[in-house]
């Protein structure tokens, strides 16, 4: 049997992402929430910035090379703890949105709640607006261009 544990879902632009989070914030039944059921859900819109990063993860061990192109060894996380991020150097966390993962965002935004640490986020540029109406003030956008990312990543030369 084949465990699934991630989903993509499409939509026309961030603001369909942002009604799906609401909507989850409403249930009553955590347990029966989509963030629980699938471990991460990578939304993808429906568009060439949608085309680009299914692009990226469909990568063989994508999430990795993603990784290593945006932080060198030192930076990288270490096993797990009680806050979602992937870097942290200079007593600063960072978080990568790249891959819109949006059930892995719930879990984000859940531990700025409790955490005094200051955290940044990456994120595309069409990301930001849909960053900042779900995560408030609570931490500062770093923007990456998709082409520098699909280059980085060896997709586009």
């Amino acid at each position: 049997m084949i465990e699934v544990t991630s989903a993509l879902l499409f939509g026309a632009s961030e603001d369909s992402a942002l009604r799906t989070l609401i909507e989850s914030d409403k249930s009553r039944k955590k347990d029966a929430r989509f963030d629980r059921i699938y471990q991460a859900v990578h939304f993808v819109p429906l568009d060439k910035d949608g085309i680009a990063l299914l692009k990226i993860l469909t990568l063989p061990d994508w999430h990795e090379k993603l990784m290593s192109a945006l932080f060198n060894e030192k930076m990288r996380a270490k096993g797990y703890g009680s806050v979602e991020f992937d870097a942290y150097w200079e007593n600063k966390y960072y978080y990568s949105h790249l891959d819109g993962d949006i059930a892995r965002l719930i879990r984000f935004r859940e531990a700025l709640q409790t955490q005094e640490q200051s955290f940044e986020v990456l994120c595309f540029p069409r990301q930001v607006q849909f960053l900042k109406d779900y995560l408030g003030g609570s931490a500062i956008l770093r923007t990456l261009k998709m082409p520098a990312v699909l280059n980085a990543l060896g997709i586009i030369k």
